[in-house]
């Protein structure tokens, strides 16, 4: 049996749920960048988690956030 692969982009029955733009995940990941600053990384996570983001999604905010200096156990406590 072969298997039939198509690119996400490409798929017909795409998952449902609203798209967030670029410039949301930007705005996201400053506030979630300056929540952890703080001292309130579990809000934080809380405000990641009520997203509901896709894994790319989760993936642009986490480099965003090593960019701004965060250390590799403060991204993973948000996003994880």
């Amino acid at each position: 049996m072969k298997s039939q692969l198509k690119l996400a982009s490409n798929n017909s029955h795409p998952a449902p749920g609203r798209k967030i733009s670029i410039a949301a995940l930007h705005q996201l990941a400053e506030r979630l960048i300056g929540q952890i600053r703080t001292g309130h990384a579990a809000q934080a996570h809380a405000a990641i988690s009520n997203e509901h983001l896709n894994p790319l999604g989760i993936a642009v905010i986490a480099t965003w956030m090593y960019r701004a200096g965060l250390s590799e156990d403060q991204i993973l406590a948000v996003v994880v």
